[in-house]
């Protein structure tokens, strides 16, 4: 009689533990990351613009993450970065960026488009130059 109710409390923790791993691995716990490593720089608005996650590739404690910036002020404006994360606790943080284009109406003439109003320039991406380690 007391074996089933040990039994009860031992798999109600190993499906808790599993529903917590995979919430983890998820593209809002992939957002939070980003959109917190971004509050970190004093030249950001994030009211400007939309961040939507395009994609998100795990491996063991990284992941390989495709961030769209959209802005609010003209949807047809928006930005792409790569984002390198790695897992340090039950959190993801940000250990590189990259930016890999854009699109927009812009006066670049180019296909990097303009920025979202507020976000900082990025160099032009044939110049394959990675965000600036203090940004990390």
């Amino acid at each position: 009689m007391r074996k089933f109710p040990i039994a009860l409390i031992v798999g109600t923790l190993l499906l808790s533990a599993c529903s917590m791993t995979g919430s983890l691995k998820s593209n809002d716990a992939i957002k939070g990351a980003i959109e917190t490593h971004l509050k970190d720089n004093p030249h950001l608005s994030m009211t400007n613009f939309n961040t939507e996650i395009e994609s998100v590739e795990y491996k063991d404690d990284t992941a390989d993450a495709l961030a769209k910036f959209v802005s609010k002020a003209d949807p047809n404006s928006a930005v792409e970065v790569r984002y390198q994360l790695k897992l340090e606790g039950r959190l993801w943080k940000v250990v590189s960026s990259k930016p890999v284009g854009g699109q927009g109406m812009g006066g670049h003439g180019g296909s990097m488009g303009s920025l979202p109003p507020g976000h900082p320039a990025m160099p032009p991406a044939n110049q394959g130059q990675t965000a600036p380690e203090a940004s990390h």
